[in-house]
């Protein structure tokens, strides 16, 4: 049974919390909501917890601790550039072929690049976790936070951005130099020294964009800026946007905006930085859904205490609603039975760290039953180089 997400926003917070459980195949009343987090069943005091979660509360992720290098430093699908999260792969049943969508930084160069360098490059595989080999760019710079999803009602794949892609090398040149996917004179983190020779294309909006495409071997064409209708909230943001596409069309996303206020001489101001949004599709305007957070925002993220949350990914899982977030240094957890009313942990969880740093740009991969399979994150390799990767880690099996 599906839920017109879009029309019922209309009605009451009551009547939407029971159409959505409805459409996940529970309801509010039935869940003490922060038993298990949604992750397992509460068995005589006790969760039982579902593949993919372990814990007491089912609040870390159990996965294998060896990482699948799907694209990036170190990958079979080109070893010598460098990546910064992509996915979820997508499935073509008329080839057999799985297609991975990552950010891959541009002139094999590393994550130093990262502000004007990334593209989207697109890769396939037989195989979901590959190994994958590229197969072409399906957006050109500067395209960051590449996330695919697909909108059923149009058969329509679409690839969710940050920025336009219309800088091409031609007037946005690669950082000279670089080789095997690191940047010259970069110790590491997301930016150079120095940043030569300039940009000089036209002036192209920022902010989200969706490109969209009946094939997943393209051609992709930008359906430009995302529009929002944010009335009533001057901190909202659409960064880092992170869809959920029902079967019916109707979108649910999560978008970020500044993380931190600091000014020199006052203590540094904390504040909620992700907020819902939810549209009739992809491509209709994307309205700000009001929160139970600070001044309206979601209540996850950074009133945590951490200075940084960002990157979120949000899916439906067999029990409710889910969101990985990089929250400085790693991965936390959220989750909410309705998809508008939301809980979130502190303990930070996540992949074994590499030693360049923190797991970030996470996704997943869901199976039929709403389990996770696999978790999806971008990951700086080495200490002192901006070398970076894509790289999924399994759920542990279980007998």
């Amino acid at each position: 049974r599906e839920c017109k997400l879009y029309s019922v926003m209309k009605v009451s917070p009551i009547a939407i919390a029971v159409a959505v459980g409805v459409l996940v195949g529970v309801h509010a009343a039935d869940h003490a909501v922060n038993d298990c987090q949604l992750n397992g069943e509460l068995v005589a005091g006790v969760c039982k917890c579902d593949v993919g979660w372990t814990g007491a509360s089912c609040e870390d992720l159990d996965l294998d601790p060896d990482p699948i290098v799907l694209y990036g430093s170190g990958s079979v699908a080109d070893p010598h550039t460098s990546s910064w999260g992509g996915g979820p792969p997508a499935y073509d049943s008329s080839t057999g072929l799985y297609h991975l969508f990552v950010t891959e930084l541009a002139g094999n160069c590393g994550m130093g690049t990262w502000a004007r360098g990334s593209q989207a490059a697109h890769a396939t595989s037989s195989a979901e976790l590959g190994p994958y080999t590229r197969t072409d760019l399906a957006i050109q710079t500067e395209t960051h936070n590449v996330f695919y999803a697909y909108s059923a009602p149009d058969k329509m794949h679409l690839i969710y951005t940050i920025f336009s892609g219309t800088s091409p090398a031609s007037c946005n040149p690669p950082f000279p130099g670089c080789t095997n996917g690191t940047t010259p004179g970069t110790t590491g983190g997301v930016r150079p020294r120095r940043y030569s020779p300039p940009d000089t294309c036209p002036k192209a909006p920022g902010g989200t964009h969706v490109h969209y495409s009946k094939s997943l071997d393209g051609p992709w064409v930008s359906a430009g800026p995302l529009q929002t209708a944010t009335t009533g909230c001057p901190g909202c943001g659409d960064s880092n946007p992170a869809p959920y596409i029902f079967p019916n069309g109707t979108v649910l996303m999560l978008g970020r905006s500044k993380d931190v206020t600091r000014v020199p001489g006052k203590p540094t101001v904390f504040g909620h930085n992700l907020w819902l949004y939810r549209a009739a599709s992809w491509n209709a305007t994307y309205e700000w859904i009001p929160g139970h957070g600070a001044n309206g925002s979601v209540n996850i993220g950074d009133g945590t205490g951490a200075d940084l949350t960002e990157d979120p990914v949000l899916w439906r899982g067999r029990r409710g609603f889910h969101a990985l977030m990089h929250s400085d240094s790693d991965l936390t957890h959220a989750w909410s039975v309705d998809g508008f009313s939301w809980n979130s942990s502190a303990v930070v969880i996540g992949p074994p760290q590499m030693p360049g740093g923190s797991n970030e740009r996470p996704r997943v991969v869901v199976d039929a039953a709403g389990d996770l399979s696999a978790v999806i994150v971008g990951q700086l390799v080495t200490e002192g180089s901006d070398a970076s990767r894509t790289a999924a880690f399994k759920v542990k099996s279980r007998a």
